[in-house]
C-alpha cells in the first residue's frame, strides 16, 4: 500500500498527498519514501509468552525492519498468570498443559488465555523512532496521529481474540493466492525474510516448547492439513455439500491418496469440528473479499450457527456406504 501511495504522489495525485496529510495531521508533510510512510502510519506488535520461540520473533523483527513498520515486542506472561491466579484463588486449582498432566480441556483453555491477551483494541500512541521519519517530527513532541485500526490475520480463531480486530486485510483471500502474493513480495520488493517465514511450518506457539524448540503445529493440532481444508471448504461451501455428498465427491478425488474408511474419518472430523466452532463465525472480523469463498457470515453465509454435532443420519450414511464399499472389495 505504501509503495502505491508514494508512487501515486510522485505521479501527481493530489488526492493521495491530501489524504496522507490528513491522516497524519502535518499539512506540509510528502513522504519521501515507503518505507518511511509505513513507519509513520503502520505499528506491528510481536506479543511473546513463554511459549514463544526466538525464530517466530527473529522472523517479526527481520520482516518490520524491511518494510519498515514501528515494532514493539510485548510480553503477556504477566497478564495470562494475573488471571491464571485469579481462576486458581477461586477455584482452588491451577489448570496445567496436557505436557504437564493436564487435560485437553485444560490445555485448550490455556492457549485461548493466551490468544484472548494478544488483541487489543487500543495502544499508546508510539513515538516513531528517528531512522523511520522525517527530522521535523523529531524535534518537538508531535507525534503523528495514530487513527487505529487493529488489523487481523486469523489464526486459530479464538472467540473475541482475532475475531476483536476492525479489519482482517486476507480474510477472502485463499491461502494458495496468498501464498504467491509473498512471494511476489519477496521478488518486486525484496522482503526476503519472507521466506523464512513461507518455509516455517504453521504453528499458533501457544503450547510449551520442547527443548527450546516449537513442538505444536497447526496441522497437528487440527488433524488435517491446509490443503485438506482448502479442498474441503470449498466444497462445503460453494458446492453446499453436506457430509455425505462430501464423502460421495471425496472418495473419488482422494481415491489415489486414501481409503474410503481415511476419507471418512477426515470428512467426520471435519464436520463435527465445524459445528463445535461453528457460533464464532457471527464474530468475523469485517473483512477483503476477493473470491466466492469465505466464512464471513455478513457477506456469505446466513445458515444456522447452532448444530447438532452428531450428524447421526448424515454419519449412518457414511459408514454404510464405507462397509458396501469394502464388502464389494476383493480381498488382496
Amino acid at each position: 500500500m505504501c509503495v502505491l501511495v508514494c508512487q501515486a504522489i510522485e505521479d501527481g495525485n493530489r488526492r493521495v498527498l491530501e489524504d496522507v496529510r490528513r491522516l497524519l495531521g502535518d499539512d506540509s508533510y510528502c513522504p519521501q519514501h515507503p518505507r518511511e510512510l509505513c513507519g509513520l502510519i503502520f505499528t506491528t506488535c510481536y506479543m511473546a509468552s513463554e511459549n514463544s520461540s526466538e525464530d517466530t520473533r527473529s522472523r517479526a523483527k527481520d520482516l518490520a525492519d524491511q518494510i519498515g513498520s514501528t515494532h514493539m515486542n510485548i510480553n503477556i506472561d504477566l497478564a495470562v498468570k494475573g488471571i491464571l491466579g485469579i481462576f486458581s484463588v477461586v477455584t482452588g486449582r491451577l489448570p496445567q498443559f496436557r505436557v504437564n498432566g493436564g487435560s485437553h480441556r485444560e490445555n485448550l483453555a490455556l492457549q485461548n488465555v493466551q490468544c484472548c491477551f494478544r488483541f487489543e483494541q487500543m495502544l499508546p500512541d508510539v513515538k516513531v523512532t528517528p531512522d523511520k521519519a522525517p527530522e521535523r517530527f523529531m524535534k518537538s513532541d508531535f507525534t503523528p496521529i495514530k487513527r487505529l485500526l487493529l488489523l487481523s490475520l486469523t489464526g486459530y480463531f479464538t472467540k473475541y481474540d482475532c475475531s476483536s480486530a476492525d479489519i482482517n486485510p486476507i480474510g477472502g483471500i485463499s491461502k494458495t493466492d496468498l501464498k504467491s502474493f509473498l512471494l511476489h513480495c519477496v521478488e518486486q520488493f525484496q522482503l526476503t525474510s519472507l521466506r523464512g517465514i513461507l518455509a516455517a511450518p504453521p504453528t499458533a506457539e501457544l503450547e510449551p516448547l520442547t527443548d527450546g524448540q516449537v513442538s505444536q503445529t497447526d496441522e497437528a493440532d487440527m488433524g488435517m492439513t491446509y490443503s485438506d481444508l482448502s479442498v474441503i471448504g470449498r466444497l462445503r461451501k460453494i458446492s453446499k455439500c453436506g457430509p455425505f455428498s462430501m464423502f460421495c465427491k471425496l472418495i473419488h478425488m482422494w481415491k489415489d491418496a486414501l481409503s474410503a474408511t481415511e476419507v471418512a474419518q477426515k470428512v467426520k472430523h471435519f464436520f463435527r469440528m465445524y459445528s463445535v466452532n461453528r457460533h464464532k463465525m457471527t464474530t468475523v472480523t469485517p473483512s477483503y473479499h476477493a473470491e466466492s469463498y469465505s466464512p464471513d457470515d455478513n457477506r456469505f453465509d446466513l445458515r444456522p450457527f447452532l448444530y447438532n454435532t452428531r450428524w447421526t443420519w448424515q454419519f449412518r450414511c457414511i459408514d454404510n456406504q464405507v462397509a458396501q464399499m469394502e464388502a464389494n472389495t476383493p480381498k488382496q
